[in-house]
C-alpha cells in the first residue's frame, strides 16, 4: 500500500510538472484583444501557457500573433497550439484548429493562428511545447477576438 501511494505521488508531481502556467490574463466583457509584451522562456521540453478568461455573451473567432526567437541549445521543434474550453468547471481542452510547428532553423519567427469559425468558449489556452534541449524566447503574444452571432 506504501508503494501505490508513493507511485500516486510521484505521478501526480510529474502531471503537475508537465505544464507550467506562464501568465494569466482576463479580457473583461467589453474587451476584444490582450496583449503582452513581457518575454517568457520555453525550456527542454516542458510545456507552457498563457490562460486567458474571456467571457463573452456571443460567439467569436480568436486570432493569435506570438514571436520567438532561439536563445541557445537546440529546440528541434516548437508546437504553438491554440486551445478552448467552455468554463473552468470543464477540465477538457479543445484544440482550435491545427498547431503551428517551427522547427527553429530561423533565428527567430512570428506565428499567427488564425480561427475564422466562430465557437463558444469563455477559457482559453496558447500552449508552447518545445521538444529537444534548448531556450526559445516567447516574445510579444497577442490574443484578438472578433464578435459573431450568438
Amino acid at each position: 500500500m506504501k508503494k501505490l501511494f508513493v507511485l500516486l505521488v510521484s505521478l501526480i508531481a510529474l502531471f503537475a510538472t508537465s505544464q507550467a502556467q506562464m501568465l494569466s490574463t482576463y479580457i473583461g466583457p467589453t474587451q476584444t484583444w490582450a496583449n503582452v509584451s513581457a518575454n517568457y522562456m520555453l525550456t527542454d521540453s516542458t510545456a507552457s501557457y498563457w490562460f486567458i478568461s474571456a467571457p463573452k455573451d456571443y460567439y467569436t473567432a480568436q486570432a493569435v500573433v506570438v514571436e520567438l526567437d532561439s536563445l541557445s541549445g537546440n529546440h528541434t521543434n516548437v508546437a504553438v497550439q491554440l486551445q478552448g474550453r467552455y468554463s473552468s468547471s470543464s477540465a477538457t481542452w479543445n484544440n482550435i484548429g491545427s498547431a503551428v510547428n517551427w522547427k527553429g532553423t530561423t533565428a527567430d519567427t512570428t506565428i499567427v493562428i488564425l480561427n475564422a469559425a466562430e465557437n463558444g468558449y469563455r477559457e482559453f489556452k496558447l500552449l508552447f511545447t518545445g521538444t529537444g534541449k534548448g531556450i526559445t524566447r516567447i516574445d510579444n503574444m497577442q490574443f484578438k477576438m472578433w464578435y459573431g452571432l450568438p
